[in-house]
């Protein structure tokens, strides 16, 4: 048993591993800038690239974006291995776009350098010149060029708005530096050569490695909405979620699994035709159509009995009692767990009374019967084991749902668990909140096959890897 779970856990490491990349890939191709989402985009409005390097930098480093993204990268030699201390993005994809062209970081650094001289120029000119707002355009447009053949133009057009002001030297100056490296990044694309292959090493220190480690230890990163850790917004929602869902699929398997053997043990009966038929009635019930019959039924003033009075739970607050907090909304949580058991509770009493007639159809069985053995001993010693096994594998695919929560149910009846928190997160573009929840239910999708491994394992100690 123990060598076999240890084998499982093994086999289970790739592939949380390779997961985890996938939802790293994933949060890293988001199209949202988390420095700017959660610190704003004043400190980029200034015509001060150096300035804005160094803001950019400090908040980034708060969020850990200062570090390579993964363990190495591979490029060419086009690029330099520290592209990643670039700031903002935007300066970085300018410069990296051109380094593309030109095969040539050396000359791409000296044209950055002269345009963040021509836009500090241009921020010291003063508002009340009238060609100040023709002279920002012109310098902002040039700003955004990532391509050699538009250069010409850009700067043509910046000379003009640079002509305009009444004292023009410095900033003409400027640009006639410009315009030279501009010419010494055109002529390096022409001779450019063929792109060498080139891999560099980061090391540990990276932001995969930062992300993975902060999975494992709660550090799942900052909200971009509410500008909270990540553990927190989640943390609020988690419990909430473990005491719905847990509780009805707990309750789900306790009143399955007998009631599926008796459905069995009276088979063609009228006990087992008339359970069968109102578990099939009950499964094609809508689960948000039976939920809202249940509220009109109990928690409605006017059309109902009221005995629910309301269905909307306040949100419970991390560093609060827990406890007290669902004693306090215990009555309301009737509702929901019901409308959630009777859905669950139809799958899983079919499928036992299914699996315990195939099992009650094998030969030791029948001789088990034979021997003269009590029908209950036959029923609970021999059959129940064996009939557990399509069980098992359903609680492996269940297992995760209990973690991450029920949309239906929790917008129907307000109730603040995990699923609503993840449309949230995904109608906001809270990326961070988002991932951290997909992450989360890949390892517990997981760790819920591990366990019905397990399962199998303790119903049946055949089960193994081992040749017998």
């Amino acid at each position: 048993m123990f060598s076999y779970l240890i084998r499982r856990i093994l086999l289970s490491i790739p592939t949380l591993i390779i997961v985890s990349w996938v939802v790293f890939a994933l949060n890293k191709c988001a199209p949202v800038d988390p420095v700017v989402a959660i610190y704003g985009s004043e400190f980029t409005a200034a015509f001060d690239p150096e300035g804005q390097a160094r803001n950019y930098h400090l908040k980034a480093t708060k969020l850990g974006l200062d570090r390579p993204a993964f363990y190495f990268t591979v490029t060419t030699t086009a690029y330099p291995d520290t592209l990643y201390r670039v700031f903002p993005p935007a300066r970085r994809n300018r410069m990296a776009h051109l380094s593309a062209q030109t095969a040539n970081w050396p000359l791409v650094e000296a044209y950055d350098r002269r345009l963040s001289e021509i836009l500090r120029l241009t921020g010291q000119t003063p508002d009340s010149l009238r060609a100040k707002t023709a002279l920002r355009y012109a310098v902002s447009n040039l700003e955004l060029i990532d391509r050699l053949p538009l250069m010409d133009s850009a700067m043509y057009h910046a000379r003009i708005a640079i002509q305009a002001l009444p004292t023009p030297a410095s900033l003409l100056g400027a640009l006639d530096s410009l315009e030279a490296s501009a010419t010494a990044l055109q002529r390096a694309a022409a001779e450019k050569g063929m792109p060498v292959p080139a891999f560099y090493w980061h090391g540990l220190d990276n932001q995969y490695h930062r992300w993975m480690t902060g999975f494992f230890t709660g550090e799942l990163g900052t909200s971009l909405i509410n500008k909270r850790p990540v553990h927190d917004e989640i943390s609020g929602r988690l419990f909430p979620t473990l005491a719905l869902n847990g509780l009805a699929i707990l309750l789900a398997y306790l009143i399955s699994i007998p009631l599926g053997m008796r459905m069995a043990r009276y088979h063609n009966r009228p006990f087992d035709r008339r359970s069968k038929n109102l578990l099939l009635t009950l499964y094609a019930f809508p689960v948000f159509w039976l939920g809202s019959l249940l509220i009109l039924a109990f928690a409605t003033p006017d059309q109902g009995l009221f005995l629910i009075k309301g269905v909307s739970v306040d949100a419970w607050i991390p560093g609060t009692s827990f406890w007290w907090w669902l004693g306090k909304h215990a009555g309301k949580l009737i509702l929901p767990v019901f409308t959630l058991l009777i859905h669950i509770l139809a799958i899983l009493a079919l499928q036992m009374r299914s699996s315990m007639l195939e099992v009650l159809d094998q030969e030791y069985i029948k001789t088990a019967r034979a021997k003269g053995l009590d029908e209950k001993v036959v029923y609970r010693k021999h059959a129940l084991k064996n009939a557990l096994f399509p069980l098992i594998t359903i609680f492996g695919g269940v297992f995760p749902v209990i973690f991450s929560g029920s949309l239906v149910i929790e917008y129907l009846f307000n109730y603040p668990g995990m699923g609503s928190k993840t449309q949230s997160a995904f109608m906001n573009q809270d990326y961070p909140v988002l991932y951290a929840i997909l992450m989360i239910s890949a390892a517990l999708t997981i760790l819920g096959s591990l366990v019905a491994d397990m399962l199998y394992a303790w119903v049946d100690p055949r089960v193994g890897y081992e040749k017998r």
